[in-house]
């Protein structure tokens, strides 16, 4: 009769040891369910924030790309024109040359040929001289003959391109500095000022100029080499022997 009992008391705990379980298992599985549809909710809102973001990126490509194609067709306009100004530009400054080198040989006492005209601003009369730096073509053709009137070896020297300084440097090989200096402030001395009429860019590392020499009426081409981020004087352009 005893284990009778113990028996229906066993069962008893047994039965309510499974019903816990199974509420157990029954709550964790509701809870994986939720869990479950909260990551497919999140999958789903991560795609859809994906695919916004990508077809906002291709659109801001694609616009990119416009504005791209804009900038190279303004350029190659822009290049062209410049070209064109600076082939008349050439002919007419060609022209003149021409015309100072058929003039008859100036004697004592004659007037040097009149300047051609020239913008205000590209114009550096005697007085103006200073060092300019070398940041365009311009400045870095006045701080070399500025650093000439000056007596400035070391400074003309620094003004010049790197095949310039090797020319110029076998010519000064025998000379001292006193009779460098004289030769620079001499060969100054008669200039009032320089105008440079037109430029030609070559190519981006280099700049060539018409420039007239005002006090000896003298058409000279130069050639500007860019050195880094610094323009540097690249020496004269003859024409070729005839």
């Amino acid at each position: 009769m005893k284990l009778f009992w113990v028996s229906i008391i066993l069962l008893g705990v047994a039965a309510g040891v499974a019903v816990v379980g199974w509420n157990k298992a029954a709550q964790l599985r509701a809870e994986n369910d939720a869990l479950r549809a909260e990551l497919q909710s999140l999958r789903e809102q991560a795609g859809t924030v994906v695919d916004a973001g990508a077809a906002q990126r291709e659109q801001e490509l694609q616009r990119l790309r416009g504005e791209a194609q804009d900038v190279l067709r303004l350029r190659n306009e822009v290049r062209q024109l410049r070209a064109v100004t600076n082939e008349a530009a050439v002919l007419r400054a060609e022209n003149q040359r021409l015309r100072v080198e058929h003039r008859p040989a100036a004697v004592a006492g004659t007037t040097p040929a009149p300047a051609p005209e020239a913008a205000v601003s590209d114009r550096f009369p005697k007085e103006s001289w200073k060092f300019s730096g070398y940041a365009t073509p311009e400045s870095a053709l006045v701080s070399a003959i500025w650093s000439m009137k000056e007596g400035n070896p070391k400074s003309y020297l620094e003004s010049l391109s790197p095949e310039e300084q090797a020319r110029l440097g076998k010519s000064w090989e025998n000379k001292t500095e006193a009779e460098i200096i004289a030769k620079h402030q001499s060969d100054v001395a008669p200039i009032t000022g320089v105008r440079v009429l037109d430029r030609k860019e070559v190519s981006p590392e280099e700049t060539q100029m018409n420039v007239y020499i005002e006090g000896v009426g003298r058409m000279e081409k130069v050639s500007m080499k860019l050195v880094g981020n610094d323009w540097k004087f690249g020496g004269f352009i003859r024409p070729p022997p005839k």
